[in-house]
């Protein structure tokens, strides 16, 4: 394949139904926040980009567009620090009407997936 290219993963791009609900989860449940959104002339729709440290999210709406659920993205990750907030965050997703699934302990991290308003499952993990 000849020499590396200079190659590097720039962020995740999601299709959402709502941009306002996607926008609202994101920013109020996962702690995103916003960095900009705008329409999209060319698609007839509206984008938002999301960060979390250094890692980016787009959330993008198309008008007349069908979204499949979650597509063929598996899942986002999203690390809490320290374990003792991951330890209460069940509680307050469960108060927020979202529901947990699939919560698994180990003797060095724990995690549970989420879905977001348009079921793409979201992993949030925490290291012990």
């Amino acid at each position: 394949m000849g020499s590396p290219l200079n190659i590097k993963f720039a962020y995740t791009a999601l299709q959402v139904k709502d941009l306002d609900e996607s926008v609202k989860f994101y920013t109020e449940v996962l702690g995103m926040t916003m960095v900009v959104r705008k329409p999209v002339k060319q698609t007839d729709g509206e984008m938002c980009i999301l960060k979390s440290g250094r890692n980016k999210l787009e959330l993008n709406w198309y008008r007349n567009a069908t979204v499949r659920k979650g597509n063929s993205l598996d899942h986002l990750a999203f690390e809490v620090k320290p374990f003792k907030t991951f330890q209460s965050l069940t509680k307050k997703l469960e108060v927020e009407g979202i529901k947990v699934h699939e919560y698994l302990e180990t003797e060095r991290w724990d995690r549970f997936f989420i879905e977001d308003p348009d079921g793409n499952w979201i992993e949030i993990f925490s290291r012990k």
